[in-house]
């Protein structure tokens, strides 16, 4: 030890079917690598340079991405990152403070959410007919949603439990989860049973069973939450007062909270998961009796670590971060080709000679940047001009050399960059070294 071992091999997901395009398949490609150390300490370095690697990795992909904290799910209770790639299409959203940097997945992202000012309530039980829901108690009283508590009632494995949640917020269920397990939320012949109330009239005193408050509620303001009677709610409720919960943080953030860690204006993006590195500890090689023997030859369990990337989540957030209204714009690190060759007309020999001569002379250059021979494509179908162009603006290609009978009178051919589309006309003599040129230029 240390040790690391890694593979890139076909996996299965058990999806009814393909979602988001490539995003979720049933088949897909994926990239593991798992460490194998002797203790944390090499624990946190092999996991700081998958750390590095995968920035590197993505990068040099042309991908814009954070590294966020994210929940560690069935894989294990340590430390977990996600490399997620911003762009409104993703299935997931990441909470960002550009101040300070930090960037959470919003299933575990922490925020200061604003205080509504101390206001005077007596403690009274007032008559809200058919009035269940936190905006319409509100509308009814005339005060604000943050001066209310909202009361549900969830049911897990081993009992009932009754969440509190300020009213202008919504519960975190992956938080709620980590707390108290997988839950269901009750229906009204289940509320009606445990509690004898119905629901829309659940307030948080007294009640036996297990109260959870989230944070945001805070003990110096009074509140209104159901009176649990039909029809009424009580205001001027004061936490730890009238009722004593256990106190965790439960909720979604929203984009007016401010940064847990320098109180700044946060930002809540959509993001496409394309990475992930978890710290797995003993989770699995206690259970597996993965031992190694120490200097002095005693048994001990070793420490691990889990990294994955999946290419073709690279490929669709690439596409999704680099395209236009006419198609895919690759990064040239990643695009299937480096060049597209376009004659135009695949009748005329001169054409075609010039164009297969390109073809030849340009796969034979060395590309430095990519460390291989250039890769080319030509577009050798008998098809219209326009056809051809459609299909190179929609396949992306970064370079694209056209090959057209007018140009040719002049003895020039046309170099267009698909990313900003700036063309230029150069002479066959020279067009090898101005394509080549033209390629080097992108980004």
């Amino acid at each position: 030890l240390p040790q690391i071992w890694y593979q890139i091999q076909t996996k299965l997901r058990d999806e009814a079917r393909p979602r988001g395009g490539v995003l979720r398949t049933r088949e897909f490609i994926m990239k593991d690598s798992y460490s194998f150390d002797a203790d944390n300490e090499g624990l946190d370095r092999s996991y700081q340079m998958h750390a590095e690697a995968y920035h590197r990795i993505f990068s040099r992909c042309g991908l814009r991405y954070y590294q966020v904290e994210s929940d560690p799910g069935i894989m294990g209770d340590m430390e977990s990152h996600e490399f997620m790639a911003p762009t409104p299409a993703g299935e997931d959203e990441i909470v960002l403070c550009d101040q300070c940097g930090y960037a959470a997945n919003i299933e575990v992202a922490k925020s200061n959410p604003p205080i509504p000012p101390k206001i005077d309530m007596e403690f009274s039980e007032v008559y809200t007919p058919n009035k269940k829901s936190v905006k319409e108690v509100s509308e009814f009283l005339g005060l604000d949603e943050r001066y209310f508590i909202k009361s549900l009632l969830v049911i897990t494995e081993k009992e009932p439990v009754l969440v509190l949640i300020r009213g202008d917020h919504e519960i975190n269920e992956k938080k709620l989860a980590r707390i108290i397990g997988e839950f269901s939320f009750a229906s009204p012949e289940e509320a009606h049973k445990i509690l004898g109330i119905e629901i829309g009239f659940i307030g948080p005193l007294n009640h036996k069973i297990r109260l959870i408050a989230d944070k945001s509620i805070s003990k110096d303001i009074l509140y209104v939450s159901g009176a649990n009677k039909k029809d009424y709610h009580i205001k001027g409720i004061t936490p730890e007062k009238d009722f004593r919960p256990e106190w965790h943080d439960i909720r979604k953030v929203s984009e007016i909270d401010r940064c847990i860690k320098c109180n700044a204006p946060i930002r809540i993006e959509k993001a496409i998961e394309v990475g992930n590195i978890f710290k797995l500890g003993t989770k699995y090689s206690l259970p597996l009796n993965a031992i190694y023997l120490d200097k002095d030859g005693k048994e001990k369990p070793i420490i691990m670590g889990s990294y994955g990337i999946g290419p073709a989540r690279v490929a669709a957030a690439a596409i999704e971060q680099n395209n236009d209204q006419d198609g895919i714009i690759w990064p040239k690190s990643i695009a299937p080709f480096d060049i597209e060759i376009i004659p135009l007309n695949m009748g005329d020999s001169k054409t075609t000679k010039i164009a297969e001569e390109l073809y030849e002379k340009v796969s034979e250059i060395y590309n430095s940047f990519a460390d291989r021979h250039m890769e080319v494509l030509i577009d050798d179908r008998d098809e219209r001009p326009g056809v051809k162009f459609k299909d190179a603006d929609l396949i992306g290609i970064p370079i694209q050399v056209i090959i057209g009978e007018k140009g040719l009178k002049e003895g020039k051919i046309e170099i267009k960059k698909r990313r900003t589309k700036e063309s230029k006309k150069v002479t066959i003599n020279k067009a090898v070294v101005e394509i080549v040129n033209s390629y080097y230029e992108t980004y």
